[in-house]
């Protein structure tokens, strides 16, 4: 017999090695595809490779009581929303308290809330002074560093002939956004700067960031005009509301009832109608700035066109006098209706009683709280109507609107009611 060539046998081993390396890539490749399709049907996928993220800082000034605190944050819920998922850039939150004694009980009660559980609403406070700042208040203090960003950036631009600066600085300066392409505008320059290092640079040579942790541009509003307030429009809580919204504003489930910041909740079968009572805060012009409010009666005859009778019904009445809360208990009654009277609860407590309704929710389009409330509920609530009210003496009209979200459309409802000035209070 004659021998085996050694080049035949080489090759044989060549070939055979070949076959079971394709072999090992195709099972690979099967098994691969095979963990993929599993993760799918178990709704579960790999983790995406983590990108480093650009950092940057929004100062935003705040004012007014809870309800319109809650809709300064929902408008910074929009931008951090917007820049994490599409420009790659977290976000640190610092605010401004409004000059003003109300803004302390405002930051209490924001603080409720478990994402601003542990915000520092006292770093701008202007009823608190820096001693190693020459006693100047914190309030005073926050200010100028707005103003010596902005010099510092004058100052670049100058020295650097270089006019984008200006153009970029500007959207610094976040006016009043009503659309979310208004904000990715003034993030799509943000993020320029943060990626400019000659303007970095700049801000840690000058130290002109908002603090030593955070030196670099930061965003911020002035407020100085109610028109130019940076609350979240129609438009931004309809778009972002199926995007985290009510989680963003839920209450803190461990602090709720130990810190106070609940006390009684309604049932799931009660229906919550919500008293605002602005005459108690606005008695001179509560009837032609559109606070007013149906009367007893025509409340009852609003609920009676919706329900059934044995409904139950909570009445929220917060700072309403006695006299008024008994009223609509009656009105109620008389209608076939079961009465609860909440009362003797703080601001906070009856702004929880109403986020926790379930059944339905009743109020004027004029409270922030029932407007809120109706938000923060979720798809936990089952219906809420947002009423408004136009009469003779009312200065400026409002009108209806149908959510362009298709969940809140089919749940939360702002119908109009045209009624004389007897009709309301």
């Amino acid at each position: 017999m004659a021998a085996r060539s050694p080049r035949r046998g080489r090759g044989l081993v060549i070939f055979v090695v070949a076959i079971m390396l394709t072999l090992f890539f195709y099972v690979s490749e099967f098994l691969g595809m095979t963990r993929q399709i599993s993760a799918r049907n178990n709704g579960t996928v790999d983790p995406p490779v983590p990108r480093t993220m650009l950092q940057g800082t929004m100062v935003l000034q705040i004012a007014g009581e809870l309800g319109n605190h809650i809709a300064y944050l929902a408008y910074y819920f929009a931008v951090r929303t917007i820049a994490s998922t599409e420009f790659n850039l977290n976000l640190t939150l610092h605010v401004r308290k409004q000059n003003h004694r109300k803004s302390i009980s405002a930051a209490r009660n924001v603080q409720c809330l478990k994402s601003f559980r542990h915000l520092d609403f006292d770093e701008c406070d202007w009823f608190k002074t820096d001693n190693n700042k020459n006693g100047k208040k914190l309030g005073e203090l926050c200010m100028m560093k707005i103003s010596n960003q902005s010099e510092a950036l004058l100052d670049l631009e100058r020295s650097s002939n270089n006019q984008t600066i200006s153009t970029l600085s500007s959207s610094l300066s976040m006016s009043k956004h009503e659309t979310s392409n208004d904000i990715r505008s003034s993030l799509r320059d943000y993020v320029a700067m943060l990626q400019d290092d000659s303007i970095l640079q700049m801000y840690r040579t000058m130290n002109v960031g908002w603090n030593s942790d955070e030196p670099y541009p930061f965003l911020y509003n002035l407020d100085s005009r109610y028109s130019d307030r940076m609350v979240a429009s129609d438009t931004l809580i309809d778009e972002f509301y199926g995007r985290g919204l009510p989680q963003y504003f839920a209450f803190d489930t461990d602090t709720k009832t130990n810190g106070g910041c609940c006390a009684m909740l309604p049932t799931e079968d009660e229906q919550v109608f919500h008293h605002r009572s602005f005459v108690t805060d606005l008695p001179r012009k509560i009837m032609w700035w559109g606070g007013a409010e149906l009367k007893p009666q025509q409340s009852a005859e609003m609920l009676s066109s919706a329900l059934p009778p044995e409904t139950r019904i909570a009445l929220v009445a917060g700072r309403a006098n006695r006299d008024r809360i008994v009223s609509y208990a009656n009105a109620f009654r008389n209608h076939s209706f079961r009465v609860r009277e909440i009362a003797g609860q703080s601001a906070i407590q009856d702004f929880c009683f109403l986020a926790h309704a379930r059944a339905g929710l009743w109020g004027t389009v004029q409270s922030s709280y029932a407007r809120w409330a109706s938000l923060i509920g979720g798809e936990l609530l089952r219906n809420a109507t947002i009423y408004g009210v136009n009469y003779p003496a009312r200065e400026v009209n409002v009108t209806s609107r149908v959510s362009t979200n298709e969940d809140l459309a089919g749940r939360i409802h702002y119908p109009v009611f045209n009624v004389t000035d007897a009709d309301v209070w």
